[in-house]
């Protein structure tokens, strides 16, 4: 997906923003006002990508993954 950055008017924004519901981006607001239909992204080309990686990235990845666990778990210790 292509991301562009457009420059509109405030008082258009405020506008898309009155309209926008939860969980609803303001592309979305667009997409929505001018009936398109935006398809949903498929995932599943992903899958089963990390298998290539070299075993050595894995370990690190899995490290970091630990390491960074570890530091989110220690910020909800109850003293």
């Amino acid at each position: 997906m292509t991301l562009k950055t457009i420059k509109i008017d405030e008082e258009l924004y405020k506008k898309l923003l009155e309209r926008k519901k939860e969980r609803e981006s303001i592309s979305d607001v667009i997409a929505r006002m001018l009936n398109i239909q935006i398809k949903p992204q498929n995932i599943t080309k992903f899958f089963g990508l990390w298998r290539r990686l070299p075993e050595e990235y894995l370990k690190i990845m899995e490290a970091d993954r630990k390491e960074l666990r570890e530091d989110v778990n220690g910020r909800f210790v109850v003293s």
